[in-house]
C-alpha cells in the first residue's frame, strides 16, 4: 500500500513540474522598461501566455499580442575544459549546448508596442515558435494547404476564368 501511495505521488508531482515547463532564459534586448539588457531569468509557459520571471521583475505576455516571431541563429557554446590528464573532467570535452534568439514584437496591455529579443535553449526556442504560431492568428503564415484543393477567399485571384471544370 505504501508502494502504491509512492508511486501514485511522485507520478503526480512529476506531472506538476512538466506541466510548469520552466526553462532558463536570456533577455537580450528590447524596449521594455522592467528589464535590463542579458538579463537572465526564467520562461514560464501557459495555455494563453508566456511569463520571463526575473529575481526583481516579471513580464507577461498573451500569445493573441504577439505580432511577430522570429528565431535567430544557432549558437554553439562549450564549457571551458580542463587538460586531458583530469580524467573526471572527460565529458566536459564532448559536451556542447546551442541556444538561438528569438525576436518578439507585441503589444502591452496599455497598448504601447514593444519588442524583445531572448536567448534560450534551442528546443525551447522552437517550441515556443511553435507555440506562438499556434495560439497567434496574425503571426501565422497565410498559407493552407487547403488552398491547392478549394476555392477560399485567400486563394481568390487564382481561381481561373470561365473554362474551369469548378465553374461548369
Amino acid at each position: 500500500m505504501r508502494f502504491l501511495t509512492f508511486t501514485t505521488l511522485t507520478v503526480l508531482a512529476g506531472g506538476l513540474l512538466a506541466a510548469a515547463d520552466p526553462s532558463s532564459v536570456t533577455y537580450v534586448k528590447g524596449n521594455i522598461d522592467e528589464l535590463s539588457p542579458n538579463t537572465g531569468g526564467t520562461l514560464y509557459n501557459s495555455a494563453k501566455s508566456m511569463e520571463i520571471r526575473t529575481p526583481l521583475h516579471s513580464v507577461q505576455v498573451q500569445y493573441s499580442q504577439i505580432s511577430k516571431a522570429e528565431l535567430g541563429a544557432i549558437q554553439n557554446h562549450t564549457p571551458e575544459t580542463d587538460a586531458l590528464y583530469k580524467v573526471w573532467n572527460l565529458p566536459k570535452h564532448f559536451m556542447t549546448s546551442q541556444t538561438q534568439e528569438m525576436t518578439l514584437a507585441f503589444t502591452n496591455e496599455k497598448g504601447q508596442d514593444q519588442t524583445m529579443t531572448i536567448e534560450l535553449s534551442k528546443k525551447t526556442a522552437s517550441n515556443l515558435h511553435a507555440t506562438i504560431l499556434r495560439h497567434s492568428g496574425s503571426v501565422a503564415n497565410a498559407n493552407w494547404w487547403g488552398d491547392d484543393y478549394w476555392k477560399t477567399t485567400r486563394n481568390k485571384d487564382t481561381w481561373g476564368g470561365a473554362g474551369t471544370i469548378a465553374q461548369k
